[in-house]
């Protein structure tokens, strides 16, 4: 009995290790498409046809897979043009951006169900499609993505009836299978120059900028103080007509002051004319006096410090005078003379 069991988990073990063999095998093939710097994997039931081995294969087209058993044909296609040097990576681009790509696809009557996966380290956008070719209905998925500025296509087919879980399943590992050699990214390559530059260019300008406002403001500045300076000169030399106007405005404390108005219409009439001569004439009575007065008060102290300079000596002058006045000789002691007149 111990010895049939043996047998029997001995058999199990070498049919676990063969059918793991044969579902290794199953796995399939790597194929690298150099033109897509990318690998694949396709079953080995499938005979696959590349641009090395098919020359002759149609543009666009890198890649097909066919099998009779299941009924399924799976090709990779590629594609470049200014939209998708544009978007360079699906998997950079904004949700919106995502989106918009989405559903531009969705608007094909074609294409439904969209579901997102990510494989080999790219976002894929896969898609359910359905066609009629002739009376046939052809069922199908579809792995789009961009990536290196290229649109990549992963179709799988197939014809008569929808596609089994059993195909669906297939396809999802082939697609899981894709890896590419490099992902690039559609940043440009900068320089030094090219950043550094258009920086050292903008500062200059605002260097310049700020040196010219300066100037021009210091110049506003100077010209504003001139002004300044003028319109005090002009209120010191109106300063007169100011408080005649000023007296005006207040009657009661005119006092014989007229504003500039009346000023100048009695300077440019005829008795403004006699008024202003009987002023200059005035003025120049009036300085005449002033000019005796300084010359009167110059003579003044020209005197008064005579006086104090000179006062010794005159002190001792009246001294000497009052000693030989003391001397004099009395009349009736003056002797006669010959020649004298008074003489008897």
């Amino acid at each position: 009995m111990r010895g049939t069991r043996r047998f029997i988990c001995l058999v199990l073990a070498i049919f676990c290790l063969v059918f793991t063999a044969l579902s290794v095998s199953a796995q399939g093939n790597t194929h690298y498409i150099e033109e897509l710097q990318m690998s694949i994997d396709i079953p080995d039931y499938m005979a696959v046809a590349t641009r090395t081995n098919k020359p002759t294969m149609k543009d666009g087209i890198y890649l097909e897979a066919s099998s009779s058993a299941p009924d399924l044909d799976i090709r990779v296609l590629m594609s470049q043009d200014e939209k998708t040097k544009e978007f360079f990576n699906l998997s950079l681009l904004s949700s919106s951006a995502l989106d918009e790509y989405k559903n531009a696809i969705l608007a094909n009557p074609e294409y439904s169900d969209c579901t997102e996966g990510e494989y080999g380290g790219v976002l894929f956008l896969d898609f359910t499609t359905y066609d009629t070719v002739g009376d046939i209905t052809v069922y199908g998925r579809q792995s789009v993505t961009i990536v290196n500025g290229m649109s990549i296509v992963i179709m799988s087919t197939s014809q008569g009836d929808a596609l089994s879980s059993e195909e669906i399943s297939l396809i999802r590992e082939v697609v899981s299978s894709v890896k590419f050699d490099k992902i690039l990214s559609n940043a440009p390559k900068i320089g030094f120059w090219k950043v550094f530059l258009p920086i050292l260019i903008v500062l200059v300008v605002l260097v310049l900028g700020f040196f010219v406002f300066s100037y021009f403001m210091s110049k506003k500045s100077k010209e504003a103080k001139r002004r300044r300076q003028k319109e005090l000169e002009r209120k010191r030399n109106y300063d007169v007509l100011s408080r005649a106007e000023s007296k005006a405005r207040n009657p009661e404390n005119l006092g014989g002051y007229k504003t500039s108005d009346a000023f100048f219409e009695d300077a440019f009439s005829s008795d403004g004319a006699k008024t202003a001569n009987s002023a200059d004439t005035t003025d120049s009575s009036a300085r005449n006096t002033a000019n005796s007065v300084v010359k009167g008060s110059k003579q003044a102290v020209k005197s008064t410090g005579y006086f104090f300079t000179n006062l010794k000596r005159e002190l001792k002058k009246s001294k000497k005078n009052k000693k030989n006045s003391k001397k004099t000789v009395k009349p009736q002691d003056r002797k006669p003379r010959d020649y004298d007149v008074f003489s008897d």
